[in-house]
């Protein structure tokens, strides 16, 4: 998102670029997304025609880390998280309330805050329940039940979760080599 801020009075040439969203204000009242395209001579005297913010169409990657989290067993470790997401749902009929919800109530500031917090307390909910032999196992369920909890948590402000993807799940070294030597021992007696 980009906010414009300091605009001169006359623009001789404006062009509004396809693949984002542009919140216009006339007198300070919210006229809503104009259309992409070029324009002459677009006015912006004494507050007259303001271009607000731009925000993109496209599909946000967020990577997200959550460090030092409790296993059921007190093992602490740590869950790379990656979310991709957008702003305004393509099936609504309105794009301009969803642009206009993001812009106005929420922001990209408490965005990033708000997506960070999420993650963080429902991979932290999720992963005390579980064992660390058994963490690695869980990645899909741990993915289905976050990406649920993201997107009916975000859905009222304008943001539609397309993707969570679990990246990584750190184990502390000296376990993860007993573990493995643990599963070595295993195959060698069954041998």
């Amino acid at each position: 998102m980009a906010i414009i801020r300091n605009q001169r009075c006359c623009i001789w040439k404006l062009n509004i670029p396809n693949g984002i969203f542009t919140m216009e204000q006339k007198f300070g009242k919210d006229t809503g997304i104009m259309p992409t395209g070029f324009r002459c001579c677009y006015t912006s005297c004494f507050g007259c025609n303001k271009v607000m913010c731009m925000i993109s169409k496209n599909s946000i990657r967020y990577k997200c880390s959550v460090t030092n989290v409790p296993t059921k067993d007190n093992v602490r470790i740590a869950v790379d998280v990656g979310i991709n997401f957008h702003i305004s749902r393509l099936e609504s009929s309105n794009e301009q309330e969803d642009v206009k919800k993001f812009f106005y109530n929420f922001g990209p500031n408490r965005l990033e805050e708000l997506l960070q917090e999420e993650c963080d307390e429902g991979i932290r909910d999720f992963i005390k329940k579980q064992r660390v032999a058994k963490v690695r196992d869980v990645k899909t369920e741990l993915t289905h039940n976050l990406k649920e909890d993201l997107v009916e948590k975000f859905k009222i402000y304008g943001v539609v979760i397309e993707q969570v993807n679990i990246m990584n799940v750190i184990i502390p070294r000296d376990l993860r080599i007993c573990l493995m030597e643990t599963t070595n021992y295993d195959v060698y007696l069954q041998k």
